[in-house]
């Protein structure tokens, strides 16, 4: 008889830890390696969620993730054990100081924004953002406050220093801002449209927002849709809103088996005149899909700047064009 396998969703649900921290721990910690399907599914054995199970014991006791993920079972269930019986403070910050920590290594511009994350403070991030805005401009208040804020929230709740709601916080908070600051530029409808989004199965949107907000800044109008739209829906609105540009933002899970079959679809309902931009730590597991559907595929936000600026001098030269014919020159 064989072995029950469990779904990544069951396993999560069985071991207390998150679909994404799990990933997260075996992709950059190796803690585990689960069978996978023909389609490249994960499938955990009962012995899987066991271990995923201690390790969630473990780092919520305080010891790191970089330390157990790879201890040997029977050392990992001692110490989880242990860690049972004697339980310690939780390293992951609710207490202060973790964010005020890794601020120090951070250029002064981020400093402040890190503490009112850490106090929970909407109006004092809004306020650190206006300011960044102001010295550095939009564009440098992007690349150089809000990336490297985000990218430091996230690495310490994998690492377990913080507790998953400073995260959320951030993105919360961030995502009203940048949203915010795009509906106030008031941008001319007829301005080059952009559709931002995450296509199904892709439910990490910040980068879809910050695409937004560099958008707006850049002129073009600029159509949200969220996070995990099928490609027919997307397809759909861009057709609808005439748009110039589809951006998508790739980010997790990297080896989702549905999502090149999505991109190809993508690319057969978009009329031909529609580009694809995408952008994500995941992007580089999807290269092929990438290639062959013809996405422009961005790795910072400067460039995706350049890219915006380019689409928007070639609409212009496009708009040249059709006058001249109708013009009959």
């Amino acid at each position: 008889m064989s072995e029950i396998r469990y779904s990544i969703k069951i396993a999560s649900e069985r071991s207390g830890v998150s679909s994404h921290l799990i990933r997260m721990w075996e992709k950059r910690y190796g803690a585990l390696s689960p069978d996978r399907t023909e389609t490249n599914r994960r499938l955990y054995s009962d012995e899987n969620v066991e271990r995923l199970s201690m390790l969630h014991t473990c780092t919520q006791a305080g010891h790191r993730i970089g330390n157990v993920a790879t201890l040997p079972t029977d050392m990992l269930c001692q110490l989880s054990q242990e860690s049972t019986a004697n339980p310690k403070p939780s390293r992951a910050k609710d207490a202060p100081g973790a964010l005020s920590v890794a601020a120090q290594s951070l250029p002064p511009e981020v400093v402040e924004s890190f503490k009112a994350v850490e106090n929970m403070d909407a109006e004092a991030l809004q306020r650190s953002l206006d300011k960044a805005s102001i010295e550095l401009g939009y564009q440098g208040m992007l690349t150089k406050l809000i990336v490297p804020l985000m990218q430091n929230i996230g690495r310490l709740w994998c690492e377990g220093e913080l507790t998953g709601a400073y995260e959320h916080f951030a993105s919360s908070a961030l995502r009203t801002y940048l949203l915010g600051q795009v509906q106030s530029y008031a941008i001319s409808r007829s301005s080059p449209t952009i559709i931002t989004v995450t296509p199904a199965g892709q439910l990490h949107e910040f980068g879809a927002v910050i695409t937004a907000a560099a958008a707006g800044s850049a002129g073009w109008y600029v159509v949200h849709l969220g996070s995990s739209l099928p490609a027919a829906e997307i397809a759909g609105a861009a057709i609808r809103s005439e748009a110039r540009l589809v951006a998508l933002s790739l980010v997790h899970p990297p080896d989702d088996p549905d999502l090149p079959a999505q991109l190809r679809m993508l690319r057969r309902l978009l009329p031909s005149r529609v580009g694809i931009v995408a952008g994500g730590r995941a992007c580089e597991s999807y290269q092929k899909e990438l290639a062959e559907i013809q996405a422009q595929v961005v790795g910072d936000i400067d460039g995706l700047y350049k890219i915006l600026s380019a689409n928007r001098r070639h609409r212009l030269a496009d708009e040249i064009d059709r006058v001249k014919t109708s013009l009959g020159t």
